[in-house]
């Protein structure tokens, strides 16, 4: 434990000397150095626990309410620490460049300081048991990416953003602390310990409590339909802000779930096909928002509400197989789901920082405005591809590899038969539908942006991204590339996590870790062949180049042999036939001036944006709470005996309150 708590001194002084020294160099070398130190104190404590398994415990004594603080290191959250840690810091080095700009006229010590203390509520939550503290470092977490997003404070439309954010996350809050508050009315105490004794046994306070629980950690993750602050968030902050959030700080909320999982032991069969509906909802209305939005980043935020629902469905298919006693089922969900948490944190955090490399360079990330950047941006474009196809979950790269365990758990034969094998067979088909309109979704966004020409005259790019920007993209590109050839790796990584949730039945009969390895093998055979026949196409291609550089000419354009940009397709036409098919959930508002005549002049145009539902329909609701209360405040106004009567009664409930509890 030594090496943690320097790491969190560390850390700490690394966020005083970012906020105390005169020049913005300075402050973010001292956030980077302090996070690097933080970084590899932590990796020195949490690898003999992915190594071997190996669990620390250490308790400290504190006055009340604490009263005791256990600080546990065991597989789970060394696993989550891992890549946190290293993520954020390379976070930190991305925004050195993001942020240059902007160093001469604003004080940037704020933004490394708040990342420091990010770092700082992951070493927290990942490792303390004792729910207030674990609701201290929660709230570190939620406050600290608040103060992120709102960096351009001036507009106020990222105010709106924030505070959106600000609000949900303190929902959440709210459901975890009732969640909390039950377990403690029937134990007595805030140790983790004591509110397992608690979930271990069945009973309907259990059936509130995972539902409190659930519902929390699904606004931290945002599942949908508690998403909508997420799409706001990231098209507001700063792009490795928006990465931070959706690759790492956000995935808490799984690792909650996760750890009062083990808590609770053996699920309910119900609590398992609650999960998977809860997160297979996720997934399609996630993946569905991602194909019909035109701002780049509102896209990439979408796409998170997706992914939470597929590492859901892993974890509910986990669930299961502790119901039915299938250890194989235990070890391919719970390890696709701790895997493809790694993979999305990979993946999400390259393309937004492709994304911000689009916008530091445009101003714009804008698919109706944007194209033809590859040319200028050949990098950016790269790595936006291989961040593409990785979210996409097509072989040989990491995306595939998690997605991959958790379809052979759905369809795995040791799902019993009859409706529950039909069932999971359905989940599978729809995940498999989520795979495919996540490639229609990441083919538009990469098309529209880096391929053609520029649909905005105005909207260019003078070079790609700076060194530093660049340096973070590499990392998290060679992870998506090393993870997906050598899945060994990122198994190894699951191995010891997934084992705490085999224990809760010991005496298996199978090696089921090794069961799950196995059946990535003979795919990844076939992806070494395929690369090898690519790698020999491109050697004998290059061989066989002509010596004299072949004439341009354009190829056959049905009669339009030199194309503008307004032939080009938009992002709206791109995805109008599957949102016509899903228009009664991708509701879509038109802005338009149609021509009159036959030669039209002036500005006609024709703008669409396609909303989220969910969050239309609360400020309807609002909206119409606000008319109802103005309505009864004029009718009180004008009716004094409507207001008397009203007061009476108020004054009574509150005299039967009174008494009631007087004779209690």
């Amino acid at each position: 434990m030594t090496a943690l708590a320097l790491a969190s001194i560390v850390l700490l002084i690394g966020t005083i000397l970012a906020l105390a020294l005169p020049n913005n160099s300075y402050r973010a070398a001292a956030s980077v150095l302090s996070q690097a130190v933080a970084t590899a104190l932590v990796l020195a404590a949490v690898i003999p626990s992915l190594t071997n398994g190996a669990s620390i415990r250490d308790v400290a004594s504190w006055s009340y309410p604490i009263e005791t603080i256990t600080v546990h290191l065991d597989p789970l959250g060394a696993f989550f620490l891992s890549w946190s840690l290293p993520m954020t810091l390379l976070g930190t080095i991305y925004s050195i460049g993001y942020l240059r700009p902007s160093f001469a006229t604003r004080n940037a010590g704020v933004q490394f300081a708040l990342l420091n203390l990010t770092a700082l509520s992951f070493v927290m939550i990942y490792t303390l048991e004792n729910a207030v503290v674990f609701l201290l470092g929660w709230e570190i977490a939620a406050v600290a990416a608040w103060l992120l997003v709102i960096w351009e404070h001036r507009n106020q439309k990222i105010r709106f953003a924030g505070f959106n954010y600000l609000v949900s996350t303190h929902v959440g809050f709210f459901f975890l602390v009732a969640a909390f508050m039950m377990m403690h009315s029937q134990t007595g105490s805030m140790d983790f310990d004591s509110f397992a004794t608690f979930l271990k046994a069945p009973s309907q306070l259990r059936n509130v409590t995972f539902v409190l629980l659930v519902t929390s950690f699904g606004l931290k993750s945002a599942f949908f339909p508690f998403h909508t602050w997420l799409p706001r968030a990231h098209s507001a902050a700063p792009a490795h802000v928006s990465a931070l959030m959706s690759g790492v700080i956000h995935k808490a909320g799984l690792f909650g779930l996760l750890r009062f999982t083990l808590m609770m032991g053996e699920p309910e069969a119900w609590m398992g096909w609650y999960l998977i509906s809860f997160s297979a909802l996720s997934a399609l209305m996630g993946v569905l928002y991602t194909t019909s939005q035109r701002d780049l980043k509102r896209l990439l935020g979408y796409s998170s509400t997706e992914n939470v629902g597929i590492a859901g469905i892993g974890f509910g298919v986990g669930y299961l197989g502790l119901c039915w006693h299938q250890p194989v089922l235990v070890a391919l969900g719970f390890t696709g789901g701790l895997l493809h948490i790694l993979n999305h944190a990979l993946f999400k955090c390259l393309l937004f920082y492709a994304a911000g490399a689009v916008y530091r360079a445009t101003h714009v990330v804008d698919l109706e405005r944007l194209g033809g950047l590859a040319r200028s941006m050949p990098w950016t474009a790269g790595f936006f591809l291989l961040g593409g196809v990785a979210i996409s979950a097509l072989p040989p790269l990491n995306g595939f590899v998690s997605e991959f365990l958790i379809y052979s758990g759905l369809l795995h034969h040791a799902v019993p038969g009859g409706v529950e094998q039909g069932l999971l067979i359905c989940a599978a088909a729809l995940l498999a539908f989520v795979g495919g309109v996540s490639v229609l979704a990441m083919v538009r966004s990469f098309g529209l942006t880096f391929l053609g020409k520029p649909r905005d005259p105005h909207v260019h790019a003078d070079g790609d991204a700076p060194l530093s920007m660049r340096a973070s993209m590499w990392v998290h590109a060679l992870g998506i590339v090393v993870f997906g050839l050598f899945p060994a790796i990122p198994l190894r990584l699951a191995r010891m996590p997934a084992r705490l949730f085999l224990d809760l039945q010991p005496a298996t009969s199978v090696d089921a870790i090794n069961d799950a390895s196995s059946v990535l093998a003979p795919i990844f055979s076939v992806s070494w062949v395929f690369l090898a026949v690519l790698g020999g196409l491109l050697i004998v291609r290059w061989l066989l180049r002509p010596r004299v550089p072949a004439k341009r000419q354009v190829t056959w354009g049905c009669g339009y042999p030199a194309p503008n940009p307004r032939m080009q397709y938009t992002g709206t036409s791109f995805s109008s036939q599957l949102a016509g098919i899903f228009q009664s959930i991708l509701v879509r508002l038109r802005r338009e001036k149609l021509p009159e005549t036959p030669f039209p002049e002036g500005d006609a145009h024709l703008n669409t944006h396609t909303v989220d539902a969910v969050e239309r329909r609360i400020f309807e609701v609002l909206g119409e709470g606000e008319e109802l209360v103005s309505r009864v405040i004029l009718r009180l106004s004008e009716e004094p005996r409507l207001a008397f009567g009203l007061g009476l009664l108020i004054l009574a409930v509150m005299v039967g309150v009174v008494v009631s509890g007087g004779g209690q």
